[in-house]
């Protein structure tokens, strides 16, 4: 089994980089040194992966010839919050120059994989997807409408989103080091390959809305009434959810 560090240990030297496992120490620091010549990167990974006691419940109602049926939201998940908050952590607790860079690599593993990438991006960006009823139009993807990790994250410049597929460089507009994160030959490594997440530019262009509000986010008819006054749309929340029916397959079929 790959370890941790092995896959963005590929990735960024197959790029040109130059990539060194920080050694562990009783005080938690980040996984990686990263550095181009110019611009020194730490990288903290973390990953997802299925939950056993799920997956030990749903092979026992297999075995037992029942058909598992399963909905999972695709949203703000309160688990992966707490795994990126600790990864930001572990960055901000590691010794660096100043003026590097900090990005957390969160690989989603396992049969869910699709699921964890999905719910890593909804957790970050506070992501959901609205309905304009009045007046009509056509949906749109909000991005901090949820409770969102990347707000309470401004030493963390992004996050690098894989699960074995593909591979995404999702900015922090609430970085401080933003605007000179974008200079730097990481950031120009994933534009060139059209793996950037940029809110502000998505924002802009008119793909995706941003809920600018500072209301609290625990309370969803707050929220749209404070993103109406914003755009002047009343909007409707969808909230997806992934479904998956498992059966089981007979091994002597042929």
């Amino acid at each position: 089994m790959m370890n941790d560090k092995q896959l963005p240990t590929d990735v960024l030297t197959a790029m040109g980089f130059c990539v060194d496992p920080i050694p562990e120490s009783r005080e938690k620091c980040a996984d990686l040194l990263v550095r181009d010549g110019q611009s020194t990167y730490l990288i903290e990974i973390k990953h997802k992966l299925d939950n056993e006691e799920l997956f030990r419940d749903c092979a026992e109602r297999l075995d037992r010839g029942e058909e598992v049926y399963r909905e999972d939201p695709l949203a703000w998940n309160n688990t992966i919050k707490g795994i990126l908050s600790g990864a930001c952590t572990q960055l901000k607790s590691t010794p660096a120059p100043s003026d590097s860079y900090r990005l957390i690599w969160f690989h989603a593993a396992g049969v869910d994989h699709e699921l964890h990438r999905k719910r890593a991006f909804a957790s970050f960006y506070g992501s959901v997807h609205l309905w304009p009823k009045d007046p009509p139009g056509g949906d749109i993807d909000c991005f901090y409408f949820d409770y969102n990790a990347a707000w309470s994250m401004r030493d963390v410049e992004a996050m690098v989103l894989t699960d074995g597929r593909d591979i995404q460089l999702c900015l922090n507009e609430f970085s401080h080091q933003l605007g000179a994160f974008r200079t730097s030959r990481l950031y120009q490594e994933f534009a060139t390959r059209g793996g950037v997440v940029d809110p502000i530019q998505l924002a802009r262009d008119g793909a995706i809305l941003a809920c600018r509000s500072d209301v609290p986010r625990k309370d969803e008819d707050v929220i749209l009434c404070a993103l109406r006054e914003q755009t002047g749309t009343l909007y409707l929340v969808i909230r997806p959810k992934q479904c998956s029916v498992f059966v089981k397959v007979d091994s002597n079929l042929t």
